[in-house]
């Protein structure tokens, strides 16, 4: 039997591996937070696939539909919540050598999105870091756009930690 001073840390441990971190801002408003996950980078990566599964991980995303297909990449239509009505563009998915980056194809309500997915090993399984940025067309001051962004891409990642350990 270990001692309860070595379970303690591991305990501990155990705790942070389902929070995300804080989300932060840098650069071009681009917000960025990251979650540990219990499962190895090709087991994330799978649910992460499915462009339309993995977009619906967003608790934000009223409705998503495949476009076409482009080789490995795919065109998909999201709509998602707005301030007063819900937005709508079409992005560009495509894999990436360590996750997935979606780029703005077409919209009447952002003047720019795009998000990336990072899936890199770590010990006992993978950092996963969610950057996303977004600037709708709204009237709405920056700065509450991204943290309304941070709060979603938090939720985010918890989602996906359910998807991963439901698997």
């Amino acid at each position: 039997m270990l001692p309860l001073l070595t379970l303690t840390p591991l305990w501990a441990h155990l705790a942070l591996a389902v929070e995300p971190t804080a989300p932060t801002v840098a650069g071009a408003n681009t917000v960025s937070t990251a979650i540990f996950i219990a499962a190895d980078p090709a087991t994330v990566r799978a649910v992460l696939a499915d462009p339309l599964r993995a977009c619906h991980l967003s608790s934000d995303v009223l409705e998503a539909t495949l476009v076409e297909n482009h080789g490995e990449c795919t065109l998909i239509q999201i709509t998602t919540r707005g301030m007063t009505s819900p937005l709508t563009y079409t992005t560009r998915r495509c894999p990436s050598a360590d996750g997935f980056v979606e780029t703005l194809v077409q919209t009447d309500d952002f003047d720019y999105q795009a998000s990336r997915w990072s899936l890199r090993p770590v010990s006992g399984g993978t950092q996963v870091t969610l950057e996303v940025r977004s600037e709708p067309r709204l009237p709405v001051p920056q700065r509450l756009i991204n943290a309304a962004v941070g709060s979603s891409a938090v939720q985010t990642l918890k989602n996906l930690v359910q998807r991963v350990t439901s698997r």
